[in-house]
């Protein structure tokens, strides 16, 4: 591996089974190197199944640095992991857009919250029974006699 002591680092912390990683510094080459090295290596760590990245700190970002944070979410997806980038400046997506980046097939949100609610929806209602088990019909009844109401037969022994 790679000595980055002299290069600045992304932070990178796992929440909810989601890694986080929060680009709060210029990216340049070797940034970019040792960002994909930490994040590729916490997510195998871990087993997470989803990866946020967080680029509300970058004022800027050319098309060569997209296309570098392209490779990593590629990456991220090849070891099993859905992306979800959030907080993309306005001004950084028009000129994105406007450079003719791909943007295809990418998941974006506006904030964490909705970043994690992408990744990991609600969990289904467990008060609620199946469809398959909501009622005793005179189908499901072996004896095939009609439902009845009221109180139960004495028995007559």
């Amino acid at each position: 591996m790679t000595l980055y002591a002299d290069i600045p680092g992304v932070a990178i912390q796992v929440s909810r089974d989601v890694v986080v990683a929060s680009i709060q510094v210029d990216l340049d080459d070797d940034v970019l190197e040792r960002f994909r090295d930490e994040l590729l290596h916490r997510l195998h760590e871990t087993g997470s199944c989803g990866v946020i990245l967080d680029v509300s700190g970058l004022e800027t970002l050319d098309s060569s640095e997209f296309a570098a944070l392209r490779r990593i979410i590629t990456m991220c997806t090849i070891m099993g992991a859905q992306s979800v980038l959030v907080g993309l400046r306005p001004g950084v997506v028009s000129a994105l857009i406007e450079a003719g980046a791909d943007v295809d097939g990418l998941q974006a949100a506006i904030n964490l919250d909705a970043a994690f609610a992408l990744l990991q929806p609600p969990p289904e209602a467990e008060d609620e029974p199946e469809p398959e088990a909501a009622a005793d019909t005179d189908l499901d009844r072996d004896d095939n006699l009609p439902l009845k109401s009221g109180p139960a037969p004495e028995d007559e022994h």
